[in-house]
């Protein structure tokens, strides 16, 4: 029996819409940006569903993308925080 792929292997980015994402959240966000983990996901997903006119779905995945890429990395400030900083690349 085959397995399946997850379905997060099988979505596709726009490598243009990619780039673009990245140096929006750039430009507009310092580096680091100090955030909670969610809180801080949840900005970047408003942002470029505002600046960039896609679905929130397609701006999540995006946020997504980066985050796989390493574009966009978190680490909390110390242990048990709940704050911590986005560094933005």
């Amino acid at each position: 029996m085959k397995k399946r792929k997850r379905a997060e292997s099988q979505t596709r980015v726009d490598v243009g819409k990619f780039n673009r994402a990245c140096r929006l959240l750039l430009k507009r966000f310092a580096s680091p940006f100090r955030e909670t983990y969610l809180r801080g996901k949840t900005e970047f997903r408003g942002f470029l569903y505002d600046k960039m006119g896609c679905s929130l779905l397609e701006a999540e995945i995006l946020v997504d993308a980066l985050e796989k890429n390493k574009k966009i990395e978190f680490g909390r400030l110390r242990n048990g925080m709940r704050y911590g900083e986005w560094e933005i690349h």
